[in-house]
């Protein structure tokens, strides 16, 4: 698949409860390049957090040298530290981290870097898959087949997640940081990024339908999905 056969759009919402909207997206389809940013809810300053890791990962991922999945672990990297660093630097700002995930499309594949519980799906043929896996106690549960989807969406601790960017520094060799997938993309396919505001009040099967309803449309596909997580009282 071609840079120029990609069709992609992204929404965002603060929802119901919230008046600040710390999640942030990236839609690039001439670079075939796809982020999505969440700061982490409940820490200091996740809406800052966010913001600069896409500012770091834009500028690196922009500059398309080097093999895809090192640009994507390097970025990644690079955005983890200067956050951590922008964080030691002001009182107001301590403890501030966020989580993501990136897709650089290129060639009919995708290679997807992601640490915490933003998540990618793919869409094709009426079934939907989660690509990532989750870094967090309750995903990781549900990942195994311990917890069911609906349990996991309702369980008290579902916010909490063991790997974030920000917290700690990292270098872009660390084995236990940064997941890198690669992933086929077929001209029948959808991708779906999204953060945990979408996937703990939507289920896969509800998300996959109203993508495939409105199919080929990305726009109206972003604007359903909002709508269905604000509807579940997100």
């Amino acid at each position: 698949m071609s840079h120029a056969a990609l069709r992609a759009a992204g929404a965002t919402d603060p929802g119901l409860q919230r008046d600040n909207n710390e999640d942030r997206f990236h839609v690039d389809t001439t670079r075939g390049l796809f982020m999505v940013v969440d700061g982490v809810g409940g820490q200091a300053a996740g809406g800052e957090a966010a913001e600069l890791a896409l500012s770091m990962l834009r500028a690196r991922l922009e500059r398309e040298t080097g093999p895809v999945d090192e640009r994507v672990r390097e970025a990644i990297t690079v955005a983890n530290n200067e956050v951590h660093r922008a964080a030691a630097s002001r009182p107001d700002w301590k403890g501030m981290a966020c989580v993501l995930t990136v897709a650089v499309v290129k060639d009919g594949v995708a290679t997807v870097g992601h640490v915490g519980d933003t998540r990618l799906y793919k869409i094709r043929q009426g079934r939907i898959e989660k690509v990532t896996r989750d870094h967090s106690p309750v995903g990781e549960r549900e990942d195994a087949g311990e917890l069911s989807e609906s349990d996991a969406m309702r369980h008290p601790r579902r916010n909490e997640v063991y790997r974030d960017v920000g917290s700690e520094l990292h270098e872009p060799g660390d084995a236990d940081f940064v997941d890198i997938v690669t992933v086929p993309v077929e001209p029948d396919a959808a991708l779906l990024l999204c953060s945990d505001g979408l996937s703990d009040l939507v289920p896969s099967g509800v998300i996959g339908a109203i993508t495939a309803r409105v199919a080929g449309n990305p726009p109206r596909v972003g604007s359903g999905l909002v709508e269905a997580a604000i509807d579940a009282g997100g």
